[in-house]
């Protein structure tokens, strides 16, 4: 299992070739493994191949837009191939699908022809989860994610452990109820005492238990996100303050 790096986290900083060079040297110094390569609009492969070969850290995964997946798709397998990704990754699914069994359907529908061509080229798709998708279906007991799971069993996860907190669930049992078939890759972020997202270490959530509860699902991964870093004077420090509290527990 290894620690890595959300690039959105630090995503003001990877807006051009030359910053986007300073910051895979700013993490790999911090001694992260791994990233996540998200937020930013290149769509230079051969660059982030070069980048990720210069400072040995593999590009585990992404998000990219929900758009490219469905308009895009080709072009996007094809750049994944050339950087070495294996995980082709959607952050959310468009706002006018969700809250509704009916607009879920649709967000399924809409994603079967991108993920049977991400498959077919030998890759995996994963979904990135927020807050919503933990809504309870007609006030039962089951949610969207639940229902997620279920209907999507050729889908990968990227399980983030402050959003399904923030849901008022369990990030261990919900880790637990993917499974390790689907849990590749997860994000650990953390909550502080007002709810807010945070680094990790700062904040309320018991990060050694949730990284045994990794160890035991065999995930490759784990990639610390904080959205609100890039928001900071310096959100490397913030990406060192995660690094040192998790490096010691991620081992």
């Amino acid at each position: 299992m290894k620690l890595g790096a959300q690039l959105y986290s630090v995503r003001k900083n990877i807006q051009t070739a030359e910053d986007t060079r300073r910051t895979f040297e700013r993490i790999k110094e911090i001694g992260y493994k791994t990233v996540q390569f998200s937020g930013a609009p290149t769509k230079d492969a051969a660059l982030l191949k070069s980048l990720s070969e210069e400072f040995n850290l593999p590009i585990v995964c992404t998000h990219v837009s929900f758009d490219r997946l469905t308009e895009e798709i080709d072009d996007v397998i094809a750049e994944h191939k050339v950087f070495g990704c294996p995980v082709i990754g959607l952050g959310s699914m468009p706002k006018d699908l969700r809250h509704s069994v009916e607009g879920l359907n649709a967000f399924f529908e809409k994603m079967e022809k991108p993920v049977g061509k991400i498959l077919d080229a030998g890759l995996k798709f994963a979904y990135h989860n927020h807050a919503f998708e933990f809504e309870k279906i007609d006030g039962g007991n089951e949610c969207y994610y639940d229902l997620m799971l279920e209907k999507c069993e050729n889908w990968q996860f990227i399980a983030d452990s402050y959003w399904i907190e923030f849901a008022g669930g369990s990030a261990p049992e919900y880790f637990k109820k993917v499974g390790s078939a689907r849990l590749t890759n997860v994000h650990f972020k953390d909550m502080n005492k007002d709810r807010e997202i945070c680094a990790c270490g700062a904040g309320t959530l018991d990060f050694a238990a949730l990284a045994q509860v990794c160890r035991e699902l065999g995930v490759e991964n784990v990639l610390v996100e904080q959205d609100n870093a890039a928001e900071l004077d310096d959100p490397f420090e913030a990406m060192k303050f995660s690094f040192e509290h998790l490096n010691p527990i991620i081992g």
